[in-house]
């Protein structure tokens, strides 16, 4: 399970890096910095080819309202392909920081007796799998039907892959600092645990309680500062990935209304899972985070004691008081928060307008076949 986990997280760096999704390399590394330059100028000449390739279909988008739609996802990716790049460069610094705050936040761990990172393969590798397998599906049925579903499905493929692995990426790095927060609830839980309420307290108490509260301070840092350092990135991925999800969906329930060809059904429902299934990875690891915080927030209240110092009491006050400002949660540049709460209230809003679309299509039939 270690080769497999060591194998995972080494195989997405590679991947990462090829797709210009971490930061530029220090100017002393001259070699890995003009091929990290050359890699971004190939995804850049890529994207505006896309650009150029679109901006060819505005004659032929005005003839339906899915043309107009498919030009507009189309041209949507292509321009947060390039945002993306640019991102990972000018967000170089903060990048620095976030580093610097989980180095801090480890040797704060290691100070508790918390060695170790969790297990990400588990958890990626099903989820890279599903689209992979998507994508599959949607290859065949394309190489069978031809440009009839999409003519720019085959082209676009690479820029698909770059959202998803930058879904990856933000998944990957809120797995991280979920395992920091687990490890910080388990180190105070193991310190309430042993708490004896009517004994005054000892120096060695309040020393771990004081190690506690830094390291839940160097965590929620590093949930503020991967917030700032991603957070345009996932602004701009949620609105163009939940826009192709609800988009594909309303196209498979046209279809199943239409009943057109099931390979075409396929493609479809396929492309909407394809990107329904890392927003939904990342709103439910992003809301497991903000979880622990409210665990560890209730915990606290288990460790004062009436007979202690107001030292030692007073820490435990003012270690509650910062679990209540300082929350574990990941933002969007503070749009929104991913959470469970969110995700599902856009399911809801999503199914809701789709009930009242499929409703007035069966007016519509039930009104022709009338007047027929």
């Amino acid at each position: 399970m270690k080769s497999l986990e060591c194998l995972t997280r080494r195989v997405l760096a590679g991947v990462f890096w090829l797709m210009g999704l971490v930061p530029l390399p220090p100017s002393s590394q001259l070699f890995s910095l003009f091929l990290s330059v050359a890699i971004r100028c190939c995804w850049i000449v890529y994207l505006g080819y896309l650009l150029s390739i679109g901006i060819g279909f505005q004659s032929l988008a005005t003839e339906s309202v899915g043309n107009i739609v498919g030009t507009m996802l189309f041209m949507g990716n292509s321009i947060l392909g390039l945002l993306l790049l640019l991102e990972s460069v000018l967000k170089q610094k903060t990048r620095g920081q976030l580093e610097d705050l989980r180095f801090q936040s480890q040797l704060q761990l290691q100070r508790l007796g918390m060695f170790g990172r969790g297990r990400q393969a588990p958890h990626l590798l099903p989820l890279m799998a599903t689209q992979f397998t998507c994508d599959l599906a949607r290859v065949l049925v394309s190489a069978k039907v031809g440009t009839k579903i999409s003519p720019v499905f085959f082209i676009s493929l690479p820029l698909m892959w770059l959202l998803r692995f930058r879904y990856v990426q933000l998944v990957q790095h809120v797995m991280d600092l979920n395992q920091r927060s687990l490890q910080l609830r388990r180190s105070l839980l193991a310190l309430a645990a042993g708490n004896e309420l009517w004994q005054p307290y000892g120096i060695q108490e309040w020393g771990q309680l004081q190690t506690l509260r830094k390291t839940y301070e160097r965590i929620f840092e590093c949930y503020k500062v991967f917030s700032d350092c991603y957070g345009w990135g996932m602004l701009g991925l949620h609105l163009v990935t939940s826009f192709q999800f609800v988009t594909n969906a309303y196209w498979m329930l046209m279809g199943l209304y239409a009943e057109q060809n099931l390979l075409i059904l396929t493609y479809d429902g396929a492309t909407a899972i394809d990107f329904g299934t890392p927003i939904a990875a990342l709103f439910w690891y992003g809301d497991a985070g903000a979880e622990n915080g409210r665990e560890i927030g209730c915990l606290i209240s288990k460790l004062a004691k009436p007979l202690g110092s107001r030292r030692y009491n007073n820490l435990v006050s003012e270690f509650s008081l910062q679990t209540l400002h300082q929350r574990f949660v990941v933002t969007a540049k503070d749009f929104f928060s991913l959470n469970l709460h969110l995700l599902s209230s856009m399911f809801a809003a999503v199914v809701t307008y789709l009930v009242i679309l499929i409703q007035f299509m069966f007016a519509e039939r039930s009104a022709k076949a009338y007047s027929a």
